[in-house]
Order: C-alpha cells, then sequence, then structure tokens
C-alpha cells in the first residue's frame, strides 16, 4: 500500500529538527501477516519507485555486538511445496517504538529472497482452485464489476496447469485475478509476497539507504533511510541524483545498485540547483519508512510527514512523537500540518490509530456485499491537547487508499482543511489471504462512505483548497503546498477564517 518514507529529508546537514520518530521494526522475523483489514492500495511504494537495492532482506533484532554486516548467500534448491492452500490468518506482533540513533540495530543480516518451490499438477490445481474461490466467496461485487468469474476460471484453468514453468503458473494466476479490473484486487508468487512483506516490518538491503522515482532529469530522491550511506552524506528527500561514475542515470536507477563494500560516485542536485559530488560505499542498510515532526521554521507551524500507513507501529510512534513535540513547543505551536503527499495506504489498525489523534467516535461506515458496520475511532492521548490546534492535511494524486480515508475523515468532522491536488479514489479495502506454498491473494471485499454516504471510490478527496503543481521540483521551504497550508493556518488561528 503502498508505500511508502521518512528521512532527514530537507533539513541542511547540522541543522536541528525538534522529534525524529524513528519507527522500529527490528526483531520480527517475517510471519505470515494476515491481521486485519488492509488498504486498498499496494502496500509498497509507487510502481515507478526503486530502492535502489540488489537483495530483498529482513531485519533481525539489535544485540550488544559490535556493529556487523553480513550477506548470506542465495540458496540453491527451494523448500518443499505444501499441498494444502487454506488462508490462516494470524496476529502480527507489535514492537516497542524507540527513538533516536540507538534504535538503528546494530547487527543487519541481509537475507536471500526465497526462490519459487517446485509444485506438481495436483499442487496447482488445488491452489488455483483455492485463488479462484476465494474471489468468488469474498468479492465486494456480486457482479464481479462486469467481468464473469465463470467463464474466467474456463479459460484460465487449462493454462494455469499446463504452464511450462513455475513463474509461468504464479504469471497465469495474477493474470486470471487482473481479470477483475478494478486495481485493487492482485495476486503474489511467493517471492512478491515475501518482498512485500517486508514493508511492515523493515527489511535489510545492500545499497545506498535511498528511494527514488523517475526524473527528466536524473533519479528525484523521495526517502533517504535513517544510518545510511545517503543519509551519512547529506542527501535529502527532493534531490536528484543526476549522474552516476560520470555517467548518466538509467531510468530505473540499477546503475546506483552494487555489491556491499563497493563505491558510487554520484553527482545530486538540491532544488535550489546547487550540485555537488559524493561518492558513498554501499552496504546493508535497513530500509525504515518512519513518520517525522518538526517545527517549520519562523512559522509557528508544525509539520508531520507520514509517507506510508504500511509498518505496524505508526500509530504509537506518532502519538509519541507529537507528545514530544508538544512538550518542547508550549505556547509556540499554531497549527499543524500534516503530509501524506504520495502516501499509497497500508493496515486499517493503523489508519484508526492515526485518527484518534485528530477525531473519535463514529467517522463512517465499511460495507461489504452482506453487511455494514461504522468506523469508530478512539481519541488517544494527544487528543485533547490537538483538538485545539488549525491542522491542514497535504494530498496529491498518488495518495491512496487509507491515506485517501484519513484525509477526508479529517475534512468531513471539519477537523482540517485539505491542500494539494484530488486524490487517486482508490479506497476499497482489500484482505489478504497466504497459501502454504508462500503465496498471497488480496481482494476487494469493502467499500467506505463517509457519514454522508459519500463514497470516495473513483472520485477521490476534492481538496479545499486546489493547487495543481508539482511540489517535489521545490525545496521545503517554496514548496507551494507547505506555503499555502501555513497561510491557512495563521489565518484561522487569527481567527479570520
Amino acid at each position: 500500500m503502498h508505500w511508502q518514507h521518512t528521512s532527514r529529508a530537507d533539513r541542511p546537514k547540522g541543522t536541528p529538527r525538534s522529534v525524529q520518530a524513528n519507527l522500529l521494526h527490528t526483531g520480527l522475523l517475517f510471519l505470515f501477516l494476515v491481521l486485519a483489514m488492509a488498504s486498498c492500495a499496494p502496500p509498497t511504494t509507487p510502481q515507478a519507485t526503486s530502492r535502489v537495492a540488489n537483495a530483498i532482506t529482513t531485519s533481525v533484532p539489535a544485540t550488544s555486538s559490535p556493529s556487523t554486516l553480513q550477506v548470506l548467500p542465495s540458496p540453491t534448491s527451494a523448500p518443499p511445496a505444501t499441498a494444502t492452500t487454506t488462508p490462516s490468518p494470524t496476529a502480527l506482533p507489535s514492537a516497542t517504538p524507540t527513538f533516536g540513533p540507538s534504535a538503528i540495530p546494530t547487527e543487519l543480516i541481509v537475507q536471500p529472497t526465497p526462490a519459487l518451490p517446485a509444485l506438481d499438477v495436483v499442487q496447482r490445481s488445488e491452489i488455483f482452485e483455492k485463488v479462484w474461490g476465494t474471489v468468488a466467496e469474498h468479492y465486494l461485487y456480486a457482479d464481479f464489476s462486469g467481468a464473469d468469474w465463470q467463464r474466467i476460471k474456463q479459460e484460465y484453468q487449462p493454462r494455469v496447469l499446463q504452464a511450462s514453468s513455475t513463474p509461468e503458473f504464479y504469471a497465469a494466476l495474477a493474470a486470471m485475478v487482473k481479470q477483475l479490473g478494478d486495481e485493487h484486487s492482485r495476486f503474489l508468487d511467493p517471492q512478491a509476497a515475501y518482498r512485500e512483506q517486508a514493508l511492515s516490518t523493515g527489511e535489510v538491503y545492500v545499497g545506498i539507504g535511498v528511494a527514488t522515482i523517475d526524473d527528466p532529469q536524473g533519479r528525484l530522491v523521495m526517502t533517504v533511510f535513517p544510518g545510511s550511506p545517503a543519509s551519512e552524506a547529506g542527501i535529502n528527500r527532493r534531490d536528484i541524483i543526476v549522474a552516476v561514475d560520470g555517467q548518466p542515470v538509467d531510468p530505473r536507477g540499477r546503475r546506483i545498485e552494487g555489491p556491499a563494500g563497493t563505491s558510487v560516485r554520484l553527482d545530486v542536485r538540491d532544488p535550489n540547483g546547487a550540485q555537488r559530488t559524493v561518492t558513498l560505499q554501499r552496504r546493508a542498510v535497513l530500509e525504515q519508512y518512519m513518520p517525522e515532526v518538526y517545527l517549520l521554521d519562523g512559522t509557528g507551524v508544525g509539520y508531520l510527514l507520514i509517507q506510508s500507513f504500511w509498518p505496524s507501529e505508526t500509530p504509537q510512534v506518532v502519538e509519541q512523537a507529537l507528545q514530544q513535540f508538544f512538550a518542547n513547543h508550549e505556547g509556540e505551536l499554531v497549527g499543524l500540518i500534516v503530509d501524506v503527499r504520495s502516501n499509497r495506504g497500508g493496515w486499517r489498525s493503523v489508519l484508526e490509530g492515526l485518527l484518534g489523534n485528530f477525531v473519535q467516535g463514529e467517522v463512517g461506515a465499511f460495507y461489504s456485499q452482506s453487511s455494514s458496520y461504522p468506523l469508530r475511532v478512539t481519541s488517544t492521548g494527544v487528543y485533547e491537547r490537538m483538538k485545539a490546534l488549525p491542522v491542514v492535511v497535504l494530498v496529491d494524486r498518488s495518495t491512496k487508499s487509507y491515506a485517501e480515508i484519513f484525509a477526508a475523515v479529517l475534512q468531513s468532522q471539519g477537523r482540517a482543511q485539505v491542500v494539494g491536488v484530488n486524490t487517486a479514489g482508490n479506497t476499497e479495502t482489500i484482505y489478504p489471504y497466504d497459501f502454504d506454498d508462500g503465496s498471497r491473494l488480496w481482494v476487494a471485499q469493502e467499500g467506505f462512505r463517509l457519514p454522508d454516504g459519500l463514497n470516495l471510490e473513483g472520485r477521490g478527496v476534492v481538496p479545499d483548497r486546489s493547487m495543481p503543481v508539482d511540489w517535489l521540483q521545490f525545496s521545503e521551504r517554496r514548496d507551494p503546498h507547505i506555503v499555502k497550508g501555513v497561510e491557512l493556518i495563521r489565518r484561522r488561528a487569527a481567527g479570520l477564517d
């Protein structure tokens, strides 16, 4: 769901920040993740985003030993496949959030992506029947969004069973689910499901520690992971990598990748046009998408950046960060900007926990083919302090799923003004079904309506102040959305609105 990031971005090196909330996922080895209801959008970064890594990994618990970085060899054979494929929801354990540099694990071990299992025709048939049947039983729309699901079964069953290889088998299943055409439901092979899992727990990979998207000038930095070579070199969010080892950047940023211990020379341009050259050594990096909160210089306005609702500890980390932030700026704060631009959503529990900082009670309802139940929000420990502050939420076209619902709820409850551009309108809730071969099916099972009955699907959140600009091409200080947010908060604080 995208995506989905936090870093020390947009801060000149050496400038203090009031609070940086370090969201940790140490100590969690990958468990099957079928906890509650996941958001509609893929819990990944945008499709154009590259993490600039060459290994998919998992994190391990921090220890008292000296810092150790280890890359494990790839397995030579696949584990035996399991014939049964019954989904079995399990609870996700939660870690205790901590703050500060000590939160970075002292031992980072890169784990290899598991090989695809070898499947016989019986196992293939069982997986196929389970995938098709799960959609048939749980899909949100009785008419399957116009798709003839029975005919699709007849068409794809021989294609799936007669696939010439395991990758082709999984590709055929993914193509079958894609026939629903809802941009929500999808099927992931075991390797893709493994990579997706890492977004909830934090993963270790070999690289320089940035997530980038394509840009006409090179690769635009969306995230800098704390404690990474990029962070230490002062690379910031919104910087553009314009050259790698003296050569233009290829569209996917592949030249930035490389083995641990090797060096790469980057030409980096900041949003103000200043260019510099830095040389970094690739190493194991902990990928953490962490909230960040700090005071915008000279404004009295706080800025809370939430780039993903996927890490499960986000609500606890945000609440603790806000408590500390309020304590540090008592009597100084006039409002808060919450930035969920390019946030592709995540887990429903994260949505509910974050909403509790701003609203309470019934704020909408989820519905399926057979039932409807309210979204009731429980207030957090900062709710009373927060409710007196004017709030602005920043959104863009890449704001999706539960990030959209977050913005819409605050807007509909009169709790925040929304600034930016119309969001994606991608708000159906998808449920994960994990099968014993390691694959995962996501099924669109629920929709969401605001208290007035408004359904955001296909419509999105309409901003109170629409500003169709490419905000990533500006520095934080000149970002038109942030500038407008500060203006609106000051007017509200002065009683002018």
